[in-house]
């Protein structure tokens, strides 16, 4: 396959969350063009199941969409020294109230990877031990509980839009079903 070539970058803008770029490349057919780039610090999320076998959501407002959306506990990774694993453990206990003595990889996944480096480490914590929560000033948020087939459900009636909140999902329901036939 042909090479890319990168030629630099030019800060156009920078936000407190995000840095926008104009991305300087040459194709593999020596043309010269400038692709957007948006740059992220990333973050991770957790898929909690508790002691009943529900799985344990968010439901918050996203000014993207401008909707309340159902979604995993997620966050930034705020600090370079913060791991995945420790960003997600931070997240459940400050958005749902939850430890957990361990987490199961899920994923890592970019949400927009034509024009945003933001990575998303996912896992699945389950055997939750229950501790205080600790929202954020700016999150009002809602706790809710679902059956996990009835999760699937509502992403098939785009209920649950979130791309993390559907592959989590869905591997838990693969992780189940693997489970059952053996």
């Amino acid at each position: 396959m042909a090479k890319y070539k990168k030629l630099g970058e030019t800060l156009v803008f920078k936000s407190k969350l995000v840095e926008f770029y104009e991305d300087h490349l040459e194709l593999p057919n020596g043309k010269q063009v400038v692709y957007d780039l948006i740059k992220h610090a990333g973050g991770a999320a957790v898929l909690p199941v508790d002691e009943e076998g529900k799985l344990v959501f968010i439901k918050q407002y996203r000014n993207s969409v401008d909707a309340e959306v159902l979604e995993i506990p997620a966050g930034l990774r705020e600090r370079d020294d913060l791991t995945p694993e420790e960003c997600a453990k931070r997240e459940l206990e400050e958005e749902v109230g939850y430890r957990a003595s361990s987490l199961e990889f899920i994923a890592q996944v970019y949400g927009a990877i034509g024009v945003c480096d933001e990575k998303t480490d996912i896992f699945l914590a389950e055997d939750l031990i229950p501790c205080k929560r600790h929202p954020d000033p700016e999150e009002f948020i809602e706790i809710c509980r679902l059956e996990p087939d009835e999760a699937v459900e509502m992403i098939r009636r785009k209920e649950i839009i979130d791309a993390k909140t559907v592959i989590a999902i869905l591997y838990y329901q693969s992780k189940r079903r693997q489970t059952e036939k053996s």
